[in-house]
């Protein structure tokens, strides 16, 4: 077995990690001794040998994701079906959608295992993982599909979680863009900015047209600096596009404690959250892959 773990540099909250440990550790297990076929079973199937199970974290729309996924067989819907009528969950003549069936594994003592192994034990604890995720006023989601594998999706509010950030100023605000999305940041030069023929305003960075995106007009305040070359400009990638934030300038780079925002405020586009920063001042966190979306939509 393969385990790969993607976005290990994600920082969250210790009381995320304290709640969160033990599930993910019994979800790899099940993973393996459930979720993976043998190597004779995989060779039959066409896939290779070594099983993969892949463990990764990102934040997301103000959410901390983490997902446990394998190219397994996928779940049983019949034999989760037909535990469940045994075990009395669910009457015989009841219609579920596929999804709800799933999420029967998380009942508690709900088990399809027929023997104790060393590597997840009786097979039950899907219901603890749901109720410590809950417990952080998370969620958990499930993909599945026969023959190719599962994904557990575990959903976090990052109103718990801690992120590397660098602070810019726009106007007379600040906010903070994550160093996981930045590439990196510069001060233009006039030969390098142009507009494409239907108007888009582009800088030239090597051999890539980047399009700039003004944070002042997407937040409708009064920036210090109009022209491109007076102020700062910031690569930024999400789905491996680049853009350019313009900010009038880099207040510098910390770590950041997000809390979550309610009501209207929670709506605003682009925004995950807010951080209160060593001076008392408040800075709005930027979601990059939701600004960059509204932008362009």
């Amino acid at each position: 077995v393969e385990l790969v773990i993607i976005g290990e540099e994600t920082e969250v909250d210790k009381t995320i990690i304290e709640q969160i440990t033990d599930p993910l550790v019994h979800m790899i297990r099940n993973a393996v001794d459930h979720g993976l076929e043998s190597p004779e079973e995989r060779r039959a199937a066409g896939k290779p040998e070594t099983g993969r199970i892949t463990l990764e974290a990102k934040h997301a729309a103000g959410e901390v994701l983490i997902i446990v996924a394998d190219d397994g067989r996928g779940l049983d819907r019949e034999k989760i079906w037909r535990k469940a009528v045994e075990k009395g969950l669910i009457s015989e003549d009841r219609v579920l959608k596929d999804e709800e069936i799933y999420r029967l594994i998380f009942e508690p003592g709900f088990s399809t295992a027929t023997e104790i192994t060393s590597i997840s034990g009786r097979g039950v604890g899907m219901d603890v993982v749901k109720r410590n995720i809950e417990k952080l006023r998370g969620k958990v989601d499930i993909r599945t599909r026969p023959g190719q594998g599962t994904a557990f999706i575990i959903r976090i509010p990052l109103t718990l979680a801690i992120i590397e950030g660098m602070v810019v100023r726009v106007g007379a605000n600040r906010y903070t863009i994550p160093i996981s999305s930045i590439k990196e940041s510069f001060r233009p030069q006039a030969d390098q900015i142009t507009r494409t023929p239907d108007g888009l305003e582009v800088v030239r960075i090597r051999q890539e047209l980047l399009p700039v995106i003004r944070l002042h007009e997407v937040y409708r305040v009064k920036p210090r600096h109009e022209r491109l070359t007076d102020g700062i400009l910031i690569v930024v990638e999400n789905d491996q596009r680049k853009y350019c934030f313009f900010v009038d300038e880099l207040v510098g780079q910390q770590q950041i404690v997000i809390k979550g925002l309610s009501g209207y405020l929670g709506r605003v586009r682009g925004i995950s959250g807010c951080a209160i920063l060593g001076d008392g001042d408040i800075s709005m966190i930027l979601d990059v892959a939701d600004l960059v979306n509204s932008v362009e939509g």
